[in-house]
């Protein structure tokens, strides 16, 4: 499969292809990093963070993100940078390395994730967890296309918005079965008790 050299961020969250991500840019180096990817008519990584190896240092890329495109911009009211991107394709990350801003660059390969199918009947309560979270999140995916029935958009669209942790997040990521993605996340949501928020 072809690589790519390309700038990685890492966040406390994902994004899947198809997802929608706005973003807040005020650190030097991702200033730079979107200036580079607009000039350039390129894309950058998003992946979810691991710890500093010290504790002055940056927090690192883990080994699966998800190439995206930056498909809006804007000054936000307190002057910083918003930016919006859109996930594009799944990507493996490897030779990961600093620039002198502290910029992380890798090399992204495509990392194509198994065959989707129909949501299974057991896990359709949960469209209605991800429906709920989509129009409370105030993000545009209601202008997108959606289909609640595909495992793959389905458990994409939960990984996103539930509040589980960076790890938590890259591991369901990095699951190459959406169906067994699925089975992960159920037991992790406690619907009746919470309202749909992960338990």
């Amino acid at each position: 499969m072809p690589t790519t050299d390309l700038a990685v961020f890492p966040l406390s969250t994902v994004v899947f292809p198809g997802g929608i991500l706005p973003l807040r840019i005020f650190e030097p180096r991702y200033l730079d990093m979107v200036s580079h990817c607009m000039k350039n008519a390129t894309d950058f990584v998003i992946c979810a963070a691991q710890p500093a190896a010290s504790e002055d240092g940056f927090a690192e890329p883990r080994d699966i993100g998800t190439r995206v495109s930056i498909i809006d911009f804007d000054r936000l009211d307190d002057g910083q940078l918003g930016i919006t991107v859109r996930g594009t394709e799944r990507v493996a990350i490897a030779d990961t390395h600093q620039t002198g801003n502290g910029q992380w660059w890798a090399t992204a390969t495509p990392w194509p994730e198994a065959e989707d199918g129909p949501c299974p009947i057991e896990f359709a309560v949960l469209k209605q967890v991800a429906a709920a979270m989509i129009k409370d999140s105030g993000q545009s995916y209601e202008a997108q296309a959606s289909d609640y029935d595909s495992a793959s958009w389905l458990s994409a669209r939960l990984t996103e918005l539930l509040p589980f942790d960076a790890a938590t997040k890259h591991e369901l990521l990095a699951i190459d079965d959406p169906k067994e993605r699925l089975c992960r996340i159920r037991p992790m949501i406690d619907i009746e008790n919470s309202g749909g928020r992960a338990g």
